[in-house]
């Protein structure tokens, strides 16, 4: 469509409001209640423009465009009902330095900036430089209040971790209370009371510790005041340098921005334009990055132990110690245990010296006990290759959900915003949820006996007639004699079910398409973790759905990539390796990363490389001082098999290093050939002609944003091997988090955010 836009001829392509279309032809239209991931609001009214045609005028933000439309932006009426509106807005907010005549000679560090009790103008507020609301009045050129200031005199919040609500600067645009219904699904924040009593607050004024925030940080980052601020930040200077980074705490893949002050890192805001979570951020990415990286356990400097305590060292000393032991040590002897929450070149690294250098087989890592490793193996049984590969964000279109376990914050968000679009979620299992408050149904298995559910969904469904021929999937026949023997009244009962719902459910998969089915790790473990992979791989099968397996380490994916290539480890090898090191079956171990713990020495001399000081480290000879992710960099595969590289955000601290460099170091040390890498890139052009996966069509590695290369697929066919489904039984820990607890001392001593909820 044609429009004119300030008399120019502007093209429109789809549908976009008129806020929008200015924008992307730079011409400035004031909005303070405007936010990129909210339906427009028009609370604020800063954006009226004038159409051609209508009488008076129209906000921008809420008024979408049409062909032939003439629109003005600027008059003398609209700029001044633009002022009025923000002098009306001014009296009620602290305005003294907004409308000063000495604003411009202002010190930046005049009175007692920030550290003051109430706010009364610019230079004591905690967002001075960095406000939307100075921004606005600066592009008016407001220097003057024509109405009568008020100060509402609200209470501060200083009661929660994290950050502070002081809605004496608010200026009531809804921004916060918006984006933690809309985008966040928590409802927390609301406005309470009416007229000019309104405030923005939690039900009964309760703290939002006890009113089931989860400290996301989405809506500090959404108000355009200092209303709600960063305690972390509120007496720091402004950033003089911003770098992006990718969260390391789990395995989404968030994009951050880390704001930084001399090279030290203030906050990390999630960036907008991050593919995988669209601005959004949890508590660990959002408030916990610069507590990780300086926090006190971490290891700075090589560690040895002498006289039976470990004390600082050279770097040499230590690495010369290491490989005299590993050089004297049979290959059976020696075990070594590495981790999925490095970058691909630090494990590809470790891989290439276990096998190379030390020669031996022992070796495993988390990610051999992940969902998909075991999907992977289910598939070896079965005689197809499952794809692994998915995008978080179509989790947001499905319109039937089944949730199994705990979910990852993005991909919870997707969830909500499924179920916002009119999807049914049914949460399965006999654990709490944050999902539970916009479930259709909770379904409380008994954690092991899913698939005996799911197997009579697949029965139901077939008795049906919708898809009585499995939709020419090989396998389908004998799918269908296996399905004869599943009796629906058990299922019902184990779940503690009726026969009608039963049947509403399976009803619900077959009448809402697509589907969605989502798990996590613990839903494959133990002995009916086979049982359960199977029945839901056939029922994703039946009904065409969408597998979404979740998994926790951050580079889970890319270690698996990387395992399958090098050393391949099974299911089954891993754990028995993780077991016989607890148990003492080796003379030398080499961890490099986060393990189990471990209750005793596991054995007679332990080289630790990891950038804390852990329990396990108590039981090292030598330990290597590994960079924290914000400061290694490297390349990251998230959970849906997309590749994210970004360059170091920051120096490592005190003389970590990197650990590909720790690695190569060792080998050299040892007189090893083939660890003379200059830097991360040629690890990975190595990787690239190892691995597959991560190779591109002209053979180079992968660029960033591309996605794991999976192997020609078979046809979708049934798993019709199924092994009985057996109920609950013990699991094996194999989740150690190299970042949970170290952050969170100072803040919130005693409570336990885990994965993003509390």
């Amino acid at each position: 469509m044609k429009i004119l836009l300030d008399g120019a001829a502007v093209e429109v392509d789809g549908k976009a409001t008129i806020l929008e279309v200015a924008r992307r032809q730079g011409v400035y239209v004031p909005t303070l209640c405007d936010h990129s991931r909210l339906a427009p609001h028009t609370a604020c009214r800063l954006c009226i423009v004038a159409i051609k045609g209508r009488r008076g005028v129209a906000p921008a933000c809420g008024t979408w465009v049409e062909d032939g439309m003439e629109i003005t932006t600027r008059t003398p009426e609209i700029d001044r009902m633009r002022r009025q509106i923000l002098e009306l807005l001014l009296s009620e907010h602290p305005s003294a330095c907004l409308v000063c005549s000495e604003k411009s000679t202002c010190g930046d560090y005049k009175s007692t900036i920030r550290k003051v009790g109430e706010v009364t103008g610019c230079v004591l507020c905690p967002n001075n430089g960095r406000c939307e609301l100075q921004t606005v009045v600066e592009r008016l050129r407001i220097d003057k209040v024509n109405f009568p200031a008020i100060y509402r005199d609200h209470p501060i919040h200083r009661e929660d971790p994290f950050f502070e609500r002081n809605m004496n600067l608010c200026i009531l645009c809804g921004r916060c209370v918006r984006i933690c219904h809309e985008v966040r699904g928590a409802s927390t924040l609301a406005f309470l009371s009416r007229g000019s009593r309104t405030v923005v607050g939690t039900a009964l004024d309760k703290p939002l510790l006890e009113s089931g925030c989860q400290f996301c940080g989405a809506c500090v980052d959404a108000c355009p005041t200092g209303a709600l601020f960063e305690k972390g930040v509120k007496y720091e200077p402004l950033p003089d340098a911003e770098k992006p980074v990718i969260c390391g705490f789990c395995s989404q893949g968030c994009a951050l921005v880390l704001e930084l002050r001399d090279g030290r890192i203030l906050a990390s805001p999630p960036a907008e334009d991050g593919p995988v979570n669209r601005g959004q951020a949890c508590v660990r990415g959002r408030f916990l990055v610069r507590e990780a990286v300086h926090h006190p356990k971490r290891v700075l400097r090589p560690l040895v132990r002498k006289n039976g305590v470990l004390a600082e060292s050279r770097w040499d000393e230590a690495l010369g110690l290491a490989a005299e032991r590993f050089a004297g040590a049979k290959p059976g002897e020696i075990a070594a245990l590495g981790s999925a929450q490095d970058a691909c070149e630090d494990i590809y690294a470790f891989r290439k010296f276990v096998r190379d250098g030390l020669k031996t087989r022992r070796v495993a890592g988390p990610e051999a006990l992940s969902p998909q490793a075991r999907l992977l193996a289910l598939g070896a049984g079965q005689g197809f290759v499952p794809a692994l590969n998915y995008k978080i964000s179509d989790i947001g279109k499905a319109k039937a959900i089944l949730a199994f376990g705990p979910v990852l914050p993005m991909v919870g968000l997707e969830i909500h915003e499924a179920v916002r679009r009119g999807a049914k979620l049914v949460v399965v299992g006999g654990s709490e949820s944050p999902l539970l408050r916009c479930a259709r149904a909770w379904v409380k298995t008994p954690a092991g006996s899913e698939g005996l559910l799911l197997a009579a969904l697949s029965r139901i469904l077939g008795e049906s007639g919708a898809f009585a021929d499995g939709q020419g999937i090989p396998g389908a026949a004998e799918f269908k004699k296996l399905l004869h023997e599943v009796r629906p009244a058990d299922a019902a009962q184990a779940a503690g079910l009726s026969a009608e719902k039963l049947q509403a459910l399976a009803q619900l998969l077959e009448k809402r398409k697509p589907a969605a089915f989502v798990f996590g790790p613990e839903f494959g473990e133990g002995p009916g973790g086979p049982a359960n992979l199977a029945a839901l791989w056939n029922l994703a099968q039946q009904t065409r759905g969408l597998l979404a397996p979740l998994g926790y380490e951050s580079n889970f994916r890319g270690a698996l990539a990387i395992a399958n290539a090098v050393r391949w480890t099974s299911v089954g090898e891993a754990e028995a390796l993780y077991r016989s090191v607890a148990d003492g079956g080796c003379r030398v171990l080499y961890l490099a990363g986060p393990a189990p713990k471990f209750a005793a020495r596991p054995a007679d001399f332990v080289v630790v490389q990891d950038s804390y000081r852990s329990e396990n480290a108590e039981f090292a000879d030598v330990v290597l001082p590994a960079a924290a992710f914000p400061e290694s960099g490297g390349t990251f595969v998230n959970v849906e098999g997309r590749l994210q590289a970004l360059g170091p955000a920051i120096e490592p601290r005190g003389e970590s290093r990197p650990g590909w460099r720790i690695v190569c170091d060792l080998a050299r040390t040892m007189g090893l050939e083939g660890f003379d890498f200059p830097g991360p890139a040629e690890i990975l052009a190595e990787l690239a002609g190892v691995a597959p996966a991560f190779r591109g069509d002209d053979c180079l590695p992968l660029a960033a944003g591309a996605f794991l290369h999976e192997p020609d697929k078979t046809s979708p066919v049934f798993a019709v091997r199924l092994a009985p489904a057996g109920g609950p039984a013990p699991r094996f820990e194999h989740n150690p988090d190299r970042y949970q607890g170290l952050a969170m001392d100072r803040e919130i001593r005693g409570l336990a955010f885990i994965r993003g909820k509390k």
